[in-house]
């Protein structure tokens, strides 16, 4: 459910002895105006195991490097496969976000949260992209780290000049850490990693496949369809991509709604009556002095280290935005930013730092970027350079770094929030790619297989609207719009959006409506900042809330789970972090406090890794305390809890 977040290096040895790979043959054939593929090899097992908790058959199927030449060499691209529990009626293929996401290394957790329907009557199948995990990894961590140059509307001639340099630089020293010859660039696009999917599809035996697909994931489905329509027996996009709508049009469309999302969760914090408590006045201008304040000098703050001594660092405005942007997709993450925000307004800059980190892949502690193995922000580049033509013909990469900067005020994107969402795809203007990118797959034209699509209106990653022009071009599809909803439904818990995935799969029927809203409201609430001091603890519930809601937060959700994570408390002592064989997370307390004088020792137990119902045993100055099942007992101010 994920999205992506870079000095030079020397070119490997490989790239100055062998020169560059010939793939070219003769040209592909096209066909109703599609690029017809060449492939007639591949299929071939070359491995098969046990992976993703065991539940799965890893399959490793070889493949051509090139679908669309007529002799290329193989590579290797592995799916996961979990047979149905019962009778199978069909296969569901998922395609993960991203582009970058190993679904592989997703299939235990998704699996996990399905519907019983679903398991019992479907054999699921998940997989790394080409470029990702298991499958011809395209990785380039270092010359990412290294990759420090930004830029925006405001930049002068020469600003844009070093950019492209360095965005140049940038560019080789990532094909040289891969080990990849960028005459090999096309190979990562999106219209080579469907036709590795036909390959498994015809190899597994399959008529046809029930294609899911999630934010990027719905790129790749919708790319398959196109190639292969006769092969789908349904499609389900959730959090649409509209592959058809322009990039740089996508990507002032997904500034303005960050932006936007940004502003409904500040004025939706002053119509909720404790956040308001927590920072009294209005939440905007509050987020807006804060921006101008750490745009002009960023703040000094005491940071609280494992050991339990402190570091003085700094709170910058561009950690300030990292946090926001990082949590606009996810309603619950909208509440713990608005929370960070309080707690800054209020002097406390280390949330919002914690939330910063985490949505960098930073460790809280050091602030050093820790690489996902779940996800390549270099295959994100990889494929979405290729899948768009960021350089029209007769034009220049240079001279298209004009026309973005230029073009941000009529977008709309100047003087927005987020702004720098606008910006992110800039790299793309000087990457390698072929001689010309791939066309966007073609509008459907009466598909024989429904087509059910998901989005909600406060979809930063894919606005609504997106979803919408899919809908318009094929008004047999069926249009489920969720309203205050994260980036992708499905899998959440939203009825609505889950009884229409459901009866899809079960009967093949869409909704009866082609475009259904729903109004589906957990109603998650927000957890008030610590207590000054330790006569704001007046509830015992509300006291177990608050160490919840604490132990929790960015840090723990970004925590990797490989080893122990030990995390200083604000006003002294640690809490440490372990997950124990049985997806367990269990967090000591050692003298833990968020309010001064008030200590928390104890223990906490969060099952399914961290997501389930806390149950701790703590003690603090006033109190013992148990809780399990939502229910709390012991002893609060000398008096039994009730």
């Amino acid at each position: 459910m994920p999205s992506p977040r870079p000095r030079r290096a020397a070119v490997l040895l490989v790239a100055l002895l062998g020169g560059p790979l010939v793939l070219a043959g003769c040209a592909p054939e096209l066909v109703d105006g599609t690029i017809e593929p060449f492939t007639t090899t591949g299929g071939e097992v070359v491995a098969e195991e046990s992976c993703a908790g065991g539940e799965f058959d890893c399959v490793t199927l070889t493949v051509p490097s090139d679908h669309f030449a007529p002799a290329s060499r193989e590579w290797e691209v592995t799916f996961a496969v979990r047979p149905a529990d019962g009778e199978a009626r069909g296969v569901v293929v998922t395609a993960t976000g991203g582009p970058g996401s190993s679904g592989i290394q997703l299939a235990e957790s998704y699996v996990a949260a399905m519907d019983p329907s679903i398991t019992d009557s479907y054999d699921l199948v998940f997989f790394d992209q080409r470029g990702i995990g298991r499958s011809e990894p395209f990785r380039c961590d270092d010359a990412l780290a290294g990759f420090d140059a930004v830029i925006d509307a405001s930049a002068d001639e020469g600003d844009r000049d070093r950019y492209a340099r360095l965005a140049e630089g940038f560019a080789e020293d990532c094909f040289a850490e891969a080990g990849v010859f960028p005459s090999e660039a096309p190979l990562f696009a999106t219209r080579q990693a469907v036709e590795d999917l036909e390959v498994f599809r015809e190899w597994y035996g399959a008529d046809a496949l029930t294609l899911y697909g999630e934010s990027y994931g719905t790129q790749f489905q919708q790319a398959y369809a196109a190639a292969h329509p006769d092969r789908v027996t349904s499609l389900v996009l959730d959090g649409v991509v509209d592959p058809q709508t322009p990039i740089r049009s996508f990507a002032a469309e997904s500034a303005r709604a960050y932006s936007d999302v940004l502003a409904l969760t500040l004025t939706g914090c002053d119509a909720e009556p404790l956040c308001a408590d927590d920072a009294p006045g209005l939440s905007v201008a509050a987020y807006d002095e804060l921006a101008a304040e750490l745009a002009e000098t960023p703040r000094e703050y005491s940071y609280p280290l494992p050991d339990g001594g402190t570091e003085e660092r700094e709170l910058t405005v561009e950690e300030l935005e990292a946090a926001a942007a990082g949590s606009m997709s996810v309603p619950h993450h909208r509440l713990r930013f608005a929370r960070a925000v309080n707690a800054a307004v209020e002097g406390d800059a280390v949330p919002l730092a914690r939330l910063a980190a985490a949505n960098s892949g930073a460790d809280p502690n050091t602030g050093e970027v820790v690489p996902d193995p779940s996800f390549s922000p270099a295959l994100f580049l990889a494929v979405e350079c290729q899948d768009f033509p960021f350089v029209p013909e007769g034009s220049s990469p240079r001279a298209e770094l004009d026309v973005w900067l230029d073009g941000a005020a009529a977008a709309g994107v100047e003087g927005l929030r987020l702004d720098d969402l606008y910006y992110a795809d800039l790299p793309c203007l000087f990457w390698p790619r072929g001689d010309e990118p791939a066309p966007p797959p073609p509008a459907p034209v009466d598909p024989a297989h429904p087509v059910l699509l998901l989005t909600a209106d406060t979809d930063p990653n894919t606005p609504a609207a997106n979803a919408v022009r899919v809908h318009d071009r094929d008004p047999d599809s069926a249009l489920v719009v969720l309203t205050g909803g994260p980036h992708v439904l499905f899998g959440w818990g939203y009825p609505c959006v889950d009884r229409a995935v459901l009866r899809l799969l079960e009967s093949g029927q869409l909704p009866a409506r082609a475009e259904t809203t729903c109004d589906d409201d957990f109603g998650l609430p927000y957890e008030p900042l610590p207590p000054g001091s330790e006569e704001g603890y007046e509830d015992p519930y509300e006291t177990v809330a608050l160490i919840t809601a604490e132990l929790l937060g960015p840090s723990f959700e970004a925590w990797p789970a490989l080893e122990p994570l030990v995390l200083g408390c604000p006003e002294g002592g640690t809490a440490e972090y372990a997950m124990n064989f049985s997806g367990t997370v269990m967090i000591e307390l050692d003298a833990c406090a968020w309010t001064p004088d008030v200590p928390v020792d104890g223990t906490v137990e969060v099952a399914d890794g961290g997501y389930g119902e806390p149950t701790m045993t703590v003690r603090l100055p006033f109190a013992m305390l148990e809780a399990e099942d939502g229910e709390v007992d012991g002893l609060f101010r000398d008096q039994p809890v009730r």
